[in-house]
């Protein structure tokens, strides 16, 4: 079986979170049409033409060996040889980052992830529940008494969370795996989550035709109308509001590049890419475009 194939068979450990509603990558209406075939399960690490589809997604994979190997030199962890895929032969599966002895506390799982700093400084306390949810899953499906969530913040500090394996939860996991796949194979399609789900069902639907739809005696879908032209009018107003708002800090401060203000910190500067310029002889350089990149932060009390 190939590696898509085997994605296409699996609910993934990447993929579990939206079982329990935490993902912020699919939801349960797009995984139900995933694995029923009917819109297709997207190539996380995809590259076209040469390029990734999504730079981030591309080097949190290259980078992958080199975090593991800084782990096991600060923590003591020792490789292990570890299988590209684990399943549970019951459609829950996935592709385990590595299988590691720690000397204290045995085999294990490692799971890497990749982080910018903001990211990770609004996670609170520990990462989101669907990366704790994502190593439950291999713990569960290696065997073993834990699985440490290793992040690489910012590109240049290693972060370790640890977590013992949690046998009850891995049960729940497979419980509401094996129940999504008895909804899918009897056509029970979860609703449609409206504030996510409109490429989805876009992609579901198919492509439109030239019939013409007559709403005219249908209230709710009027009332639906009513409601995206009054959010389209608050997102103008909020825009031209934020617009005007810049303007006018800019024009207090003057040629100010920075600014401190009772609850704020302001940046303004010109982009470090157009820097003063001597003109040739018979040449007319042209004044700057009016451009000044802007930055506003709330400062903590």
């Amino acid at each position: 079986m190939d590696d898509a194939a085997f994605r296409q068979s699996v609910v993934g450990a990447a993929e579990v979170a939206a079982l329990f509603d935490a993902s912020p990558w699919v939801t349960r209406y797009e995984l139900y049409h995933r694995k029923r075939g009917t819109i297709a399960t997207p190539d996380f690490n995809a590259v076209v033409d040469g390029k990734p589809e999504n730079e981030r997604v591309y080097f949190g994979v290259k980078l992958e060996p080199i975090v593991i190997e800084a782990a096991c030199e600060r923590w003591g962890y020792v490789p292990e040889p570890t299988p590209e895929r684990l399943t549970n032969g019951k459609g829950l599966g996935g592709h385990p980052d590595r299988i590691v002895i720690c000397p204290q506390r045995g085999r294990g799982i490692l799971e890497v992830k990749t982080a910018d700093w903001l990211v990770v400084k609004g996670w609170g306390e520990e990462p989101p529940l669907n990366y704790l949810l994502q190593s439950q899953v291999y713990a569960g499906l290696a065997g073993v008494a834990w699985a440490d969530l290793i992040v690489l913040v910012g590109g240049n500090e290693l972060r370790r969370f640890q977590y013992e394996a949690r046998p009850a939860l891995f049960a729940e996991i497979e419980r509401r795996v094996a129940t999504f796949w008895d909804d899918v194979r009897e056509g029970h399609e979860p609703p449609v989550d409206y504030t996510r789900d409109g490429k989805a069902l876009v992609e579901v639907l198919g492509d439109p035709t030239e019939e013409l739809a007559d709403l005219r005696d249908d209230l709710t879908a009027e009332q639906w109308a009513i409601d995206f032209a009054a959010g389209k009018a608050m997102r103008d107003a909020g825009e031209a509001q934020m617009e005007a708002a810049k303007t006018r800090l800019i024009e207090r401060i003057g040629t100010a590049g920075k600014a401190l203000l009772p609850s704020f910190r302001l940046a303004a500067n010109r982009p470090k890419d157009t820097p003063d310029r001597v003109a040739k002889e018979g040449e007319i350089i042209k004044g700057r475009r009016g451009y000044r990149r802007f930055d506003l932060k709330e400062i903590a009390a």
